[in-house]
């Protein structure tokens, strides 16, 4: 019996993701631009010579809006979830 990690493609870019999971037509253009947004943030966790980097982009207001925009987002996958 596979595992969940077996089935689970082992990339990061969010859009494919998004593609691959057949929500990409459903995605409003902000949400694909969230993605978008998200995606380089990873980088630091498997890239952390890019850290310094992708740190002087991150101001106080930048962060709260992706923090906001990224809450609004998880409840849109929750309500398809439940459906």
């Amino acid at each position: 019996m596979a595992s969940i990690t077996d089935e689970v493609p082992k990339i990061h870019h969010l859009l494919k993701l998004a593609n691959m999971a057949e929500v990409n037509d459903d995605l409003s253009e902000s949400q694909k631009s969230l993605l978008g947004k998200l995606m380089p943030l990873q980088i630091e966790a498997r890239y952390p010579e890019h850290k310094s980097r992708i740190a002087a982009t991150l101001t106080s207001d930048y962060c709260a809006d992706l923090l906001k925009e990224t809450e609004e987002f998880l409840c849109w996958i929750k309500a398809r979830l439940e459906k």
